[in-house]
């Protein structure tokens, strides 16, 4: 985190390069290491506003392919015609809803965060509650072979919810962006392979 009067340079960087957060360059750094998102593939990104990782996805999937976000929140980037827009909660959305519209995707991407309130192991509980509702909508939406991208704050819950997504997954990576505060306990979790459930 940057210090009272000291630039935050991933900020700045966004704004120069057009994209209305930070989180964008976690995205792309788990981007060149992992290689989940190609040309063609459809896309959901669970909790999009602002809307910097549609942006990205968008141009990486290009014409034929379909990045899908859903928030409560309009993004506050313009809509490319590759990008589609759910507006819906998803603790309340329903499961039919999610499927008609969002059935057989390659990639689930979520980068939700709790409302904190600064106790660590509430924190902690909201963000394995998130990643519990993210990884269920992700299981019935995914196409076999598929991926996700969960963001989990660290805690003593972790280590289940990793076996938990070890089932529908054959290969499993945490992941700790250079781009993340130091401060902060966010992970993310890659799952690749998806076995199909």
């Amino acid at each position: 985190m940057a210090h009272p009067g000291q630039k935050d340079t991933f900020r700045v960087r966004a704004k120069e390069d057009g994209y209305p957060a930070r989180s964008v360059y976690k995205l792309q750094e788990i981007q060149e290491k992992y290689s989940l998102i190609r040309p063609g593939q459809r896309i959901i990104d669970l909790g999009c506003h602002p809307g910097s990782w549609l942006k990205y996805c968008s141009q990486i999937v290009g014409p034929k392919g379909l990045v899908l976000g859903l928030d409560l929140k309009h993004p506050t980037i313009p809509l490319s015609p590759n990008i589609s827009f759910l507006k819906a909660d998803l603790f309340s959305v329903s499961e039919e809803e999610v499927k008609e519209w969002a059935m057989g995707v390659d990639l689930v991407l979520s980068d939700l965060s709790p409302q904190t309130c600064g106790i660590k192991w509430l924190d902690h509980q909201r963000s394995l509650d998130l990643n519990r509702r993210a990884l269920k909508i992700g299981y019935l939406i995914l196409k076999r072979g598929g991926a996700a991208v969960l963001k989990i704050f660290e805690g003593e819950g972790l280590k289940s919810f990793f076996q938990e997504m070890k089932k529908g997954f054959t290969d499993l990576h945490i992941h700790k962006p250079k781009s993340s505060r130091r401060e902060s306990p966010e992970i993310y979790l890659i799952g690749k392979s998806f076995k199909g459930l």
